[in-house]
């Protein structure tokens, strides 16, 4: 997740650049068929975009330790499965709850008018699936 995070401040640093040359020359990206427009969408979706990666990176460690770690071959929905390891490791509730948030706001976001879930922002989200990950068993 770490290296997600990195990617995202590039990202960013990118953006800057980027606009700081749009605005010395709007037609910067003409020669790729793009709009200053088509960079305004880039730029307000990237920390949407990086959460939804983060998540992504998250799920798939949960669901590797969910085989490793306790043995277990089912692939439950993501939501059992923040649920199960839960009650296995004795996540504190809010902690649960967090990262049940992250993925209600991940869910928001891919699922496009659906359930509605308040924004979270990247490195608040980051904090609380790294706090719950830290629980898994540090040997699998």
């Amino acid at each position: 997740m770490r290296s997600i995070m990195r990617e995202y401040r590039i990202a960013g640093v990118a953006a800057r650049d980027l606009q700081a040359r749009l605005s010395a020359d709007p037609s910067a990206l003409s020669d790729e068929q793009l709009r200053v427009a088509d960079f305004h969408n880039f730029r307000d979706k990237l920390g949407p975009t990086y959460l939804i990666r983060l998540f992504a990176e998250f799920e798939a460690g949960l669901r590797e330790g969910w085989a490793r770690a306790f043995g277990q071959a089912t692939s439950p929905r993501m939501q059992d499965l923040i649920d199960s390891i839960a009650a296995r490791r004795l996540i504190p509730a809010p902690w649960r709850t967090a990262a049940h948030d992250v993925r209600a706001y991940r869910n928001a976001l891919i699922h496009e008018g659906g359930v509605d879930a308040p924004p979270i922002g990247l490195d608040e989200a980051q904090s609380h699936l790294c706090r719950f990950f830290s629980r898994l068993p540090d040997d699998w």
